[in-house]
Order: C-alpha cells, then sequence, then structure tokens
C-alpha cells in the first residue's frame, strides 16, 4: 500500500524559504507524521533538529551577533551561565535564544516598513 501524505516532499520543499532560525543552516523537508498521525513533511533543520519556518539570513546575522553578545535575550528565564557547562548545551542556548530574536527581528522590521 501506497502512503499516502499530506503534504508530499517535493510541495514542501517549495515552501522552504531562508534559513533556520537557530543555526542559520539550510532547513530541509523533514519526513514526519501530523497530530493525527498521518504521514507528511515539514521544512526544519536537522543540524537543530527542530522543525523551522525560516528567516531571511539577515535576521539571523543580526540576532546571533546581539545573542552572542549577551545585548538582547528574548528568553529571560534561560541564563547562559546555566548552559555553559558543556559544548553543546551552550549551543542550545545560543540556537534557541537566537531563533526567537531572530523573529522578532524580522516582525520589528516589518512594522518599521508599514509605517512608511
Amino acid at each position: 500500500m501506497e502512503k499516502k501524505y499530506i503534504t508530499t516532499k517535493e510541495d514542501c520543499e517549495k515552501n522552504i524559504s531562508g534559513v533556520c532560525e537557530g543555526c542559520g543552516g539550510a532547513l530541509t523537508a523533514i519526513e514526519t507524521v501530523d497530530n493525527s498521525g498521518r504521514p507528511t513533511f515539514w521544512q526544519g533543520c536537522e543540524h537543530c533538529s527542530s522543525f523551522r519556518s525560516g528567516i531571511e539570513l539577515k535576521y539571523f546575522k543580526i540576532a546571533r551577533k546581539l545573542v552572542g553578545e549577551n545585548k538582547m535575550l528574548p528568553y529571560s528565564h534561560m541564563q547562559r551561565s546555566e548552559y555553559e557547562d558543556t559544548p553543546e548545551r551552550l549551543q542550545y542556548f545560543l540556537d534557541s535564544q537566537t531563533a526567537g530574536l531572530a523573529r522578532d527581528i524580522a516582525y520589528i522590521h516589518r512594522l518599521i516598513e508599514d509605517q512608511g
């Protein structure tokens, strides 16, 4: 019996735009199941092991710089010092904070453009 996908790999790949909000890497079509258990493909980052919507590279770069300098952290409950015990945990901290901030920066940029 042939699998019937809710979203095919090809359709998913057509919707991929930008880079991973967390690490800045490439997004790919990842085979998964939806909340009803039906087979589908969602775009995501294999490096971060996360489903992502994608962001323009310029927003990722600004966010990573601000997070790296500890200037802006969208998830205030996460303290960098608590994640510095291993390189993997530090990377998780950086990717999580960057993903949140990159989306905020893109949103703010759209608001500014709408003003004028």
